[in-house]
């Protein structure tokens, strides 16, 4: 319901969905959706003061580099999201956020080449 919810534009129901009887192989998909809810509201600086988006996964790295460059911290945006494009370039949510984050930064043969290497990855 949070995926339907996120990709129809009701990022306030989103933002509000009670994840706590998620299982924890969802609890991460669930957050990250959360944190892309509060970005397309322009609610940037709550997404980046969200403790969650300092953890050393490339997923919530790759939020962030998705909120820096709502935030207009393109530099840091861009440094973040060609990091991940590097090194985790299999992982979905890097495909998708960082390739995101590079189209905007005018770079779009590298977000291309990016998406190209998903999986089945529908949002890619």
């Amino acid at each position: 319901n949070i995926h339907s919810a996120f990709h129809s534009g009701q990022y306030q129901n989103v933002i509000e969905f009670d994840t706590t009887a998620l299982s924890p192989e969802n609890q991460l998909p669930a957050q990250i959706l959360k944190l892309r809810a509060q970005i397309a509201l322009g609610q940037t600086d709550a997404a980046l003061a969200e403790p969650a988006i300092e953890e050393d996964t490339p997923d919530l790295s790759a939020v962030k580099a998705l909120a820096l460059q709502s935030a207009g911290k393109t530099d840091a945006a861009l440094q973040l999201a060609q990091e991940l494009a590097e090194n985790y370039s299999d992982n979905n949510t890097v495909q998708v956020l960082a390739g995101t984050v590079l189209q905007a930064q005018g770079l779009g043969e590298e977000a291309l080449a990016l998406l190209a290497k998903h999986q089945g990855n529908l949002e890619a």
